[in-house]
Protein backbone atom coordinates (compact mmCIF):
# COMPACT_ATOMS: atom_id res chain seq x y z
CA UNK A 1 0.00 0.00 0.00
CA UNK A 2 2.61 2.43 0.90
CA UNK A 3 4.12 2.12 -2.89
CA UNK A 4 0.99 2.59 -4.28
CA UNK A 5 0.82 5.94 -1.96
CA UNK A 6 4.11 6.83 -2.52
CA UNK A 7 3.67 6.65 -6.47
CA UNK A 8 0.44 8.49 -6.57
CA UNK A 9 2.21 11.54 -4.41
CA UNK A 10 5.02 11.29 -6.84
CA UNK A 11 3.12 11.25 -10.49
CA UNK A 12 1.08 14.14 -9.16
CA UNK A 13 4.11 16.23 -8.30
CA UNK A 14 5.42 14.78 -11.70
CA UNK A 15 1.53 16.34 -13.22
CA UNK A 16 2.01 19.49 -11.10
CA UNK A 17 5.91 20.14 -12.65
CA UNK A 18 4.58 19.67 -16.18
CA UNK A 19 1.85 22.32 -15.87
CA UNK A 20 4.57 24.88 -13.75
CA UNK A 21 6.95 24.78 -17.00
CA UNK A 22 4.51 24.72 -19.25
CA UNK A 23 3.09 27.88 -17.65
CA UNK A 24 6.36 29.40 -17.36
CA UNK A 25 7.32 28.36 -20.77
CA UNK A 26 3.93 29.97 -22.31
CA UNK A 27 4.68 33.41 -20.12
CA UNK A 28 8.73 33.21 -20.85
CA UNK A 29 10.11 31.27 -24.12
CA UNK A 30 8.62 33.51 -26.65
CA UNK A 31 9.37 36.85 -25.12
CA UNK A 32 12.99 35.96 -24.14
CA UNK A 33 13.34 34.80 -28.06
CA UNK A 34 12.17 38.03 -29.30
CA UNK A 35 14.83 39.56 -27.07
CA UNK A 36 17.95 37.11 -27.93
CA UNK A 37 16.83 37.25 -32.06
CA UNK A 38 15.66 39.76 -34.85
CA UNK A 39 12.09 37.07 -34.56
CA UNK A 40 10.45 40.40 -37.32
CA UNK A 41 13.60 39.63 -39.81
CA UNK A 42 13.14 35.75 -39.92
CA UNK A 43 8.85 36.04 -40.60
CA UNK A 44 9.70 39.29 -43.20
CA UNK A 45 11.44 36.42 -45.55
CA UNK A 46 8.68 34.29 -45.46
CA UNK A 47 7.09 35.75 -48.68
CA UNK A 48 3.85 34.30 -50.18
CA UNK A 49 3.01 32.95 -53.54
CA UNK A 50 0.00 31.07 -54.79
CA UNK A 51 1.04 27.68 -56.43
CA UNK A 52 -0.75 26.17 -59.59
CA UNK A 53 -2.45 24.39 -56.98
CA UNK A 54 -4.67 27.26 -55.48
CA UNK A 55 -2.64 27.23 -52.13
CA UNK A 56 0.00 29.32 -51.05
CA UNK A 57 3.91 29.12 -50.73
CA UNK A 58 6.53 30.74 -48.36
CA UNK A 59 9.71 31.03 -48.92
CA UNK A 60 12.18 28.35 -46.99
CA UNK A 61 14.25 29.48 -44.17
CA UNK A 62 17.07 28.22 -42.39
CA UNK A 63 16.94 25.30 -39.39
CA UNK A 64 17.93 27.44 -37.06
CA UNK A 65 15.90 30.35 -38.38
CA UNK A 66 12.94 28.04 -38.11
CA UNK A 67 13.63 26.49 -34.68
CA UNK A 68 13.64 30.32 -33.79
CA UNK A 69 10.45 30.74 -35.29
CA UNK A 70 8.91 28.20 -33.56
CA UNK A 71 10.20 29.49 -29.78
CA UNK A 72 8.85 32.60 -30.69
CA UNK A 73 5.44 31.07 -31.55
CA UNK A 74 6.06 28.56 -28.57
CA UNK A 75 2.65 30.30 -26.68
CA UNK A 76 0.47 29.06 -29.64
CA UNK A 77 1.55 25.22 -29.02
CA UNK A 78 0.82 25.73 -25.45
CA UNK A 79 -1.71 27.17 -25.75
CA UNK A 80 -3.64 24.44 -28.01
CA UNK A 81 -2.62 21.60 -25.08
CA UNK A 82 -3.46 23.57 -22.28
CA UNK A 83 -7.15 24.05 -23.90
CA UNK A 84 -7.77 20.98 -25.30
CA UNK A 85 -6.60 19.65 -21.63
CA UNK A 86 -9.31 21.98 -20.26
CA UNK A 87 -12.28 21.15 -22.57
CA UNK A 88 -11.39 17.54 -23.03
CA UNK A 89 -13.78 16.22 -21.05
CA UNK A 90 -16.75 17.67 -21.97
CA UNK A 91 -15.61 17.18 -25.90
CA UNK A 92 -15.82 13.43 -24.49
CA UNK A 93 -19.10 13.33 -22.88
CA UNK A 94 -20.49 15.34 -26.25
CA UNK A 95 -18.80 12.81 -28.34
CA UNK A 96 -19.86 9.55 -26.15
CA UNK A 97 -23.39 10.81 -24.67
CA UNK A 98 -24.85 13.64 -26.22
CA UNK A 99 -23.82 12.93 -30.10
CA UNK A 100 -24.99 9.46 -29.08
CA UNK A 101 -28.24 8.94 -30.99
CA UNK A 102 -27.88 11.87 -33.85
CA UNK A 103 -31.00 12.70 -35.69
CA UNK A 104 -30.84 12.35 -39.49
CA UNK A 105 -32.59 14.83 -41.74
CA UNK A 106 -33.96 15.16 -45.06
CA UNK A 107 -31.13 15.87 -47.60
CA UNK A 108 -31.77 19.17 -49.51
CA UNK A 109 -29.98 20.70 -52.97
CA UNK A 110 -28.28 23.08 -50.39
CA UNK A 111 -26.85 20.45 -48.29
CA UNK A 112 -24.35 20.55 -51.61
CA UNK A 113 -22.15 23.31 -51.74
CA UNK A 114 -19.37 24.48 -54.33
CA UNK A 115 -16.67 26.59 -54.41
CA UNK A 116 -16.31 28.31 -57.93
CA UNK A 117 -13.77 31.04 -59.02
CA UNK A 118 -13.75 33.24 -61.95
CA UNK A 119 -10.49 32.94 -63.16
CA UNK A 120 -10.91 29.47 -63.93
CA UNK A 121 -13.65 29.58 -66.59
CA UNK A 122 -15.87 31.80 -67.90
CA UNK A 123 -19.49 33.27 -66.14
CA UNK A 124 -20.95 31.51 -68.65
CA UNK A 125 -19.29 28.00 -68.43
CA UNK A 126 -19.46 28.71 -64.31
CA UNK A 127 -23.69 29.05 -64.63
CA UNK A 128 -23.70 26.48 -66.74
CA UNK A 129 -22.29 23.95 -64.66
CA UNK A 130 -23.82 24.89 -61.38
CA UNK A 131 -27.20 24.54 -63.55
CA UNK A 132 -26.78 21.05 -64.86
CA UNK A 133 -25.26 19.76 -61.06
CA UNK A 134 -28.04 21.35 -59.46
CA UNK A 135 -26.45 22.70 -56.30
CA UNK A 136 -27.59 25.69 -54.67
CA UNK A 137 -24.67 26.40 -52.13
CA UNK A 138 -22.01 28.18 -53.54
CA UNK A 139 -18.43 29.55 -52.45
CA UNK A 140 -15.96 32.05 -53.41
CA UNK A 141 -12.27 32.18 -51.62
CA UNK A 142 -10.57 35.70 -52.34
CA UNK A 143 -7.70 36.95 -50.33
CA UNK A 144 -7.07 39.60 -47.73
CA UNK A 145 -4.43 41.65 -49.01
CA UNK A 146 -4.89 44.80 -50.48
CA UNK A 147 -2.55 43.45 -53.62
CA UNK A 148 -5.51 40.97 -54.61
CA UNK A 149 -8.01 43.62 -53.85
CA UNK A 150 -6.64 45.54 -57.14
CA UNK A 151 -6.32 42.33 -59.17
CA UNK A 152 -8.11 41.35 -62.47
CA UNK A 153 -9.15 38.23 -60.09
CA UNK A 154 -10.79 40.45 -57.36
CA UNK A 155 -12.96 42.09 -59.56
CA UNK A 156 -13.76 39.15 -61.86
CA UNK A 157 -15.41 37.39 -58.54
CA UNK A 158 -17.14 40.04 -57.56
CA UNK A 159 -19.00 40.02 -60.37
CA UNK A 160 -19.00 36.50 -60.59
CA UNK A 161 -20.60 36.70 -56.94
CA UNK A 162 -23.14 39.58 -58.34
CA UNK A 163 -24.47 37.09 -61.25
CA UNK A 164 -25.13 33.82 -58.48
CA UNK A 165 -26.92 36.22 -56.55
CA UNK A 166 -29.35 36.78 -59.74
CA UNK A 167 -29.68 33.31 -59.95
CA UNK A 168 -30.63 32.45 -56.28
CA UNK A 169 -27.50 30.55 -54.95
CA UNK A 170 -26.37 30.57 -51.39
CA UNK A 171 -23.27 31.88 -51.40
CA UNK A 172 -20.60 31.88 -48.70
CA UNK A 173 -17.56 34.09 -48.87
CA UNK A 174 -13.89 32.94 -47.46
CA UNK A 175 -12.15 35.45 -46.57
CA UNK A 176 -8.94 33.82 -46.65
CA UNK A 177 -5.35 35.46 -44.88
CA UNK A 178 -2.11 35.47 -45.77
CA UNK A 179 1.57 36.46 -44.68
CA UNK A 180 1.00 39.60 -46.26
CA UNK A 181 -2.28 40.27 -44.56
CA UNK A 182 -0.51 41.20 -41.25
CA UNK A 183 2.80 42.60 -42.79
CA UNK A 184 1.17 46.71 -42.00
CA UNK A 185 -1.29 47.05 -38.78
CA UNK A 186 -3.64 48.97 -40.61
CA UNK A 187 -4.29 47.20 -43.83
CA UNK A 188 -6.07 44.48 -42.59
CA UNK A 189 -8.98 46.39 -41.24
CA UNK A 190 -9.54 48.35 -44.32
CA UNK A 191 -8.88 45.27 -46.59
CA UNK A 192 -11.80 43.51 -44.34
CA UNK A 193 -14.07 46.98 -45.01
CA UNK A 194 -13.94 46.71 -48.10
CA UNK A 195 -14.28 43.14 -48.89
CA UNK A 196 -17.45 43.31 -46.49
CA UNK A 197 -18.65 46.40 -48.63
CA UNK A 198 -18.21 44.86 -51.59
CA UNK A 199 -19.43 41.51 -51.19
CA UNK A 200 -22.35 42.36 -48.59
CA UNK A 201 -25.04 42.37 -51.12
CA UNK A 202 -24.59 38.87 -52.42
CA UNK A 203 -23.07 36.81 -49.39
CA UNK A 204 -25.36 35.03 -46.78
CA UNK A 205 -21.99 33.94 -44.64
CA UNK A 206 -18.77 34.32 -44.23
CA UNK A 207 -15.94 31.61 -43.61
CA UNK A 208 -13.29 34.20 -41.36
CA UNK A 209 -10.18 32.50 -42.26
CA UNK A 210 -8.64 29.88 -43.37
CA UNK A 211 -6.29 26.92 -42.81
CA UNK A 212 -5.43 28.27 -39.38
CA UNK A 213 -3.08 25.47 -38.00
CA UNK A 214 -0.50 25.65 -41.53
CA UNK A 215 2.24 28.61 -40.73
CA UNK A 216 2.31 29.04 -45.05
CA UNK A 217 -1.18 30.81 -43.80
CA UNK A 218 0.13 33.82 -42.02
CA UNK A 219 -2.03 33.05 -38.61
CA UNK A 220 1.29 32.26 -36.56
CA UNK A 221 -0.35 32.93 -33.18
CA UNK A 222 -3.29 34.06 -31.11
CA UNK A 223 -1.91 37.84 -31.66
CA UNK A 224 -2.59 37.56 -35.33
CA UNK A 225 -6.05 35.16 -34.86
CA UNK A 226 -7.10 38.19 -32.71
CA UNK A 227 -6.27 40.83 -35.54
CA UNK A 228 -8.23 38.69 -38.20
CA UNK A 229 -10.96 38.25 -35.74
CA UNK A 230 -11.67 42.27 -34.92
CA UNK A 231 -11.22 43.05 -37.83
CA UNK A 232 -13.89 41.11 -39.74
CA UNK A 233 -16.00 41.27 -36.86
CA UNK A 234 -15.63 45.08 -36.86
CA UNK A 235 -16.19 45.19 -40.88
CA UNK A 236 -19.48 43.20 -40.60
CA UNK A 237 -21.35 45.38 -38.02
CA UNK A 238 -20.57 48.45 -39.96
CA UNK A 239 -21.57 47.24 -43.40
CA UNK A 240 -23.43 43.09 -43.08
CA UNK A 241 -24.49 43.03 -39.32
CA UNK A 242 -27.00 40.20 -40.39
CA UNK A 243 -24.18 37.86 -41.67
CA UNK A 244 -23.76 34.26 -40.80
CA UNK A 245 -19.79 33.77 -39.64
CA UNK A 246 -18.61 30.36 -40.30
CA UNK A 247 -15.18 28.88 -38.43
CA UNK A 248 -12.62 28.51 -36.89
CA UNK A 249 -11.27 26.77 -40.95
CA UNK A 250 -8.68 23.98 -39.36
CA UNK A 251 -7.70 21.48 -42.22
CA UNK A 252 -7.55 17.93 -41.54
CA UNK A 253 -8.37 16.17 -38.85
CA UNK A 254 -6.91 18.20 -36.27
CA UNK A 255 -9.55 18.66 -33.51
CA UNK A 256 -7.15 20.56 -30.92
CA UNK A 257 -6.53 23.54 -33.12
CA UNK A 258 -10.17 23.49 -33.81
CA UNK A 259 -11.27 23.44 -30.08
CA UNK A 260 -8.26 26.06 -29.41
CA UNK A 261 -9.42 28.85 -32.35
CA UNK A 262 -12.73 28.32 -31.31
CA UNK A 263 -12.10 28.93 -27.55
CA UNK A 264 -10.06 32.06 -28.72
CA UNK A 265 -13.15 33.53 -31.47
CA UNK A 266 -15.44 33.58 -27.82
CA UNK A 267 -18.82 33.27 -29.40
CA UNK A 268 -18.27 35.09 -32.58
CA UNK A 269 -19.29 31.84 -35.13
CA UNK A 270 -22.53 30.97 -35.76
CA UNK A 271 -21.67 27.77 -37.52
CA UNK A 272 -19.06 25.45 -36.36
CA UNK A 273 -16.64 23.89 -39.81
CA UNK A 274 -13.55 22.08 -40.92
CA UNK A 275 -12.08 21.13 -43.64
CA UNK A 276 -11.95 17.52 -43.45
CA UNK A 277 -9.58 16.09 -45.91
CA UNK A 278 -9.01 12.67 -45.57
CA UNK A 279 -7.12 11.68 -48.83
CA UNK A 280 -4.21 10.41 -46.79
CA UNK A 281 -5.94 6.99 -46.00
CA UNK A 282 -7.31 6.99 -49.51
CA UNK A 283 -10.94 5.15 -48.99
CA UNK A 284 -12.61 7.66 -47.28
CA UNK A 285 -13.93 4.52 -44.65
CA UNK A 286 -9.95 3.80 -43.99
CA UNK A 287 -9.28 4.60 -40.49
CA UNK A 288 -6.68 7.40 -39.32
CA UNK A 289 -5.47 7.40 -36.12
CA UNK A 290 -8.11 4.85 -35.14
CA UNK A 291 -10.56 7.14 -36.11
CA UNK A 292 -12.94 6.85 -39.95
CA UNK A 293 -14.42 9.51 -41.72
CA UNK A 294 -17.82 9.20 -39.83
CA UNK A 295 -16.22 9.01 -36.46
CA UNK A 296 -13.75 11.84 -37.41
CA UNK A 297 -17.27 14.09 -37.74
CA UNK A 298 -18.28 13.29 -34.69
CA UNK A 299 -15.38 14.20 -33.12
CA UNK A 300 -15.70 17.61 -35.12
CA UNK A 301 -19.34 18.43 -34.26
CA UNK A 302 -18.42 17.23 -30.14
CA UNK A 303 -16.27 20.42 -30.15
CA UNK A 304 -19.57 22.48 -30.54
CA UNK A 305 -22.54 20.37 -30.26
CA UNK A 306 -25.11 22.91 -30.34
CA UNK A 307 -23.78 24.65 -33.19
CA UNK A 308 -24.64 23.72 -37.14
CA UNK A 309 -21.23 21.78 -38.59
CA UNK A 310 -20.30 23.04 -42.16
CA UNK A 311 -17.60 20.87 -44.16
CA UNK A 312 -16.09 23.73 -45.93
CA UNK A 313 -13.29 21.70 -48.18
CA UNK A 314 -12.34 18.42 -49.15
CA UNK A 315 -11.58 16.50 -52.01
CA UNK A 316 -9.15 14.14 -53.32
CA UNK A 317 -6.22 15.06 -55.70
CA UNK A 318 -6.31 13.63 -58.96
CA UNK A 319 -2.81 11.75 -59.88
CA UNK A 320 -1.07 12.85 -63.02
CA UNK A 321 -1.86 16.25 -62.64
CA UNK A 322 1.75 17.33 -61.91
CA UNK A 323 1.70 20.55 -59.82
CA UNK A 324 -1.74 21.37 -59.95
CA UNK A 325 -2.95 18.92 -57.64
CA UNK A 326 -2.44 20.30 -53.44
CA UNK A 327 -0.41 17.03 -52.41
CA UNK A 328 2.07 14.70 -53.65
CA UNK A 329 1.96 11.90 -56.09
CA UNK A 330 1.54 9.57 -53.03
CA UNK A 331 -1.79 10.49 -52.11
CA UNK A 332 -3.40 10.93 -55.57
CA UNK A 333 -5.57 8.83 -56.85
CA UNK A 334 -7.19 7.85 -60.40
CA UNK A 335 -10.41 9.61 -61.44
CA UNK A 336 -12.33 7.10 -61.22
CA UNK A 337 -11.31 5.94 -57.61
CA UNK A 338 -11.71 10.00 -57.30
CA UNK A 339 -15.31 9.65 -58.19
CA UNK A 340 -16.18 6.67 -56.48
CA UNK A 341 -14.65 8.34 -52.93
CA UNK A 342 -16.22 11.77 -53.63
CA UNK A 343 -19.87 9.76 -53.48
CA UNK A 344 -19.05 7.67 -50.82
CA UNK A 345 -17.73 10.49 -48.69
CA UNK A 346 -20.41 12.87 -49.37
CA UNK A 347 -23.10 9.94 -48.96
CA UNK A 348 -21.61 9.14 -45.13
CA UNK A 349 -21.44 12.70 -44.23
CA UNK A 350 -24.80 14.44 -45.00
CA UNK A 351 -26.27 11.20 -43.81
CA UNK A 352 -24.38 10.97 -40.77
CA UNK A 353 -27.47 13.45 -38.65
CA UNK A 354 -24.19 15.90 -37.67
CA UNK A 355 -23.20 17.55 -40.89
CA UNK A 356 -25.61 20.25 -42.23
CA UNK A 357 -23.40 21.00 -45.67
CA UNK A 358 -20.51 19.87 -47.34
CA UNK A 359 -18.87 22.00 -49.61
CA UNK A 360 -16.35 20.89 -52.13
CA UNK A 361 -13.21 22.05 -53.49
CA UNK A 362 -13.98 22.94 -56.54
CA UNK A 363 -15.86 23.28 -59.31
CA UNK A 364 -13.22 23.84 -62.26
CA UNK A 365 -9.43 22.88 -62.00
CA UNK A 366 -6.88 20.47 -63.44
CA UNK A 367 -5.63 18.71 -60.27
CA UNK A 368 -8.60 18.03 -57.99
CA UNK A 369 -11.73 20.02 -59.76
CA UNK A 370 -15.25 18.09 -61.23
CA UNK A 371 -14.01 19.88 -64.46
CA UNK A 372 -10.42 20.09 -66.00
CA UNK A 373 -10.17 24.03 -66.03
CA UNK A 374 -7.17 23.67 -68.80
CA UNK A 375 -9.21 21.93 -71.23
CA UNK A 376 -13.14 22.40 -69.76
CA UNK A 377 -13.65 19.10 -70.32
CA UNK A 378 -15.83 17.21 -66.95
CA UNK A 379 -14.05 14.57 -65.23
CA UNK A 380 -16.08 11.33 -64.25
CA UNK A 381 -16.73 12.66 -60.56
CA UNK A 382 -18.66 15.88 -62.53
CA UNK A 383 -21.64 13.26 -63.85
CA UNK A 384 -21.91 11.45 -60.78
CA UNK A 385 -21.99 14.27 -58.29
CA UNK A 386 -25.28 15.51 -60.69
CA UNK A 387 -26.99 12.19 -60.04
CA UNK A 388 -26.26 11.55 -56.53
CA UNK A 389 -27.57 15.60 -56.09
CA UNK A 390 -31.00 14.69 -57.94
CA UNK A 391 -31.09 11.04 -56.21
CA UNK A 392 -30.47 12.17 -52.48
CA UNK A 393 -32.61 15.70 -53.40
CA UNK A 394 -35.68 15.00 -50.44
CA UNK A 395 -34.29 11.94 -49.06
CA UNK A 396 -34.31 11.18 -45.66
CA UNK A 397 -31.82 8.71 -44.27
CA UNK A 398 -33.76 6.09 -42.22
CA UNK A 399 -30.98 3.10 -41.94
CA UNK A 400 -27.03 2.26 -42.06
CA UNK A 401 -25.15 -0.95 -42.28
CA UNK A 402 -21.75 -0.75 -42.39
CA UNK A 403 -19.56 -3.96 -42.18
CA UNK A 404 -16.02 -4.29 -42.79
CA UNK A 405 -16.06 -4.75 -46.41
CA UNK A 406 -19.66 -3.71 -47.47
CA UNK A 407 -21.67 -0.33 -46.57
CA UNK A 408 -25.88 -0.06 -47.18
CA UNK A 409 -27.69 2.93 -46.63
CA UNK A 410 -31.35 3.16 -46.94
CA UNK A 411 -33.33 6.17 -47.74
CA UNK A 412 -37.02 7.17 -47.77
CA UNK A 413 -38.05 9.53 -50.41
CA UNK A 414 -41.18 10.08 -52.11
CA UNK A 415 -42.98 8.12 -50.00
CA UNK A 416 -41.01 4.75 -51.55
CA UNK A 417 -37.33 3.23 -50.26
CA UNK A 418 -34.20 2.56 -51.97
CA UNK A 419 -30.76 1.73 -50.80
CA UNK A 420 -26.92 3.16 -51.68
CA UNK A 421 -24.71 0.22 -51.06
CA UNK A 422 -20.71 -0.50 -52.07
CA UNK A 423 -17.61 -1.79 -50.81
CA UNK A 424 -14.34 -1.05 -50.17
CA UNK A 425 -10.61 -2.54 -50.73
CA UNK A 426 -11.79 -4.00 -54.32
CA UNK A 427 -13.96 -6.46 -53.06
CA UNK A 428 -16.95 -7.42 -55.22
CA UNK A 429 -20.46 -8.95 -53.31
CA UNK A 430 -23.45 -10.26 -55.43
CA UNK A 431 -26.17 -7.52 -55.27
CA UNK A 432 -28.66 -8.39 -52.46
CA UNK A 433 -32.08 -9.57 -54.72
CA UNK A 434 -33.59 -6.28 -55.62
CA UNK A 435 -33.53 -4.50 -59.22
CA UNK A 436 -29.83 -2.68 -58.85
CA UNK A 437 -28.73 -0.12 -61.14
CA UNK A 438 -25.81 2.60 -61.77
CA UNK A 439 -26.54 6.37 -60.30
CA UNK A 440 -26.81 7.44 -63.87
CA UNK A 441 -28.19 4.42 -65.87
CA UNK A 442 -31.68 3.20 -64.64
CA UNK A 443 -31.91 0.89 -67.87
CA UNK A 444 -29.10 -1.31 -67.29
CA UNK A 445 -29.69 -3.83 -64.33
CA UNK A 446 -26.52 -4.16 -61.89
CA UNK A 447 -25.79 -8.06 -60.36
CA UNK A 448 -22.47 -6.70 -58.87
CA UNK A 449 -22.05 -4.49 -55.68
CA UNK A 450 -18.40 -2.56 -55.58
CA UNK A 451 -16.61 0.20 -55.14
CA UNK A 452 -18.50 2.63 -57.50
CA UNK A 453 -21.85 2.90 -55.64
CA UNK A 454 -25.08 1.47 -56.77
CA UNK A 455 -28.67 1.98 -56.35
CA UNK A 456 -31.23 -1.19 -55.49
CA UNK A 457 -35.13 -1.22 -54.90
CA UNK A 458 -37.42 -3.25 -54.06
CA UNK A 459 -38.32 -5.60 -57.50
CA UNK A 460 -41.81 -3.87 -59.03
Amino acid sequence: MKFFKYLIIWLGRLFAAFILFGILAYWIIPPLTHSLYDVHSIESKLKTTILLSDQPNIAHISKKDKKIFRAAHLDTYLGIAGVAAVTLPSMEWHYAITLANPKAHQIQREDFGLFVDASKASFKNILSSLEQLGVKSVAIRIYLTKAYLQSKAYRRNETLANLLHQKGYNLMLVMAQLKESFDNPEDLPEVCDRVVQDFAPYANSYQIGETLNRSKWGVWGPARYRQLLDSTWTAFQHYDPSAKTVGPSIIDFEWYYTLYYWHLADGRFDILNTLLYVDRVRQPENRQNSFNTLEKIRVMKAVAPQKPLWITEVNWPIAGTGQYKPTSEDEAVTTEKYRDYMLRYLIIALSSGYVERIYWWQLHAHGYGLIDHLNGKPYPAFRAFRHLVRLLQGALPIKIERGEKMFVYTFEKDHRQFKLLWTKDGVRFPAPPMTCYSLDDTTSEIKEVSATPIVCEEKK
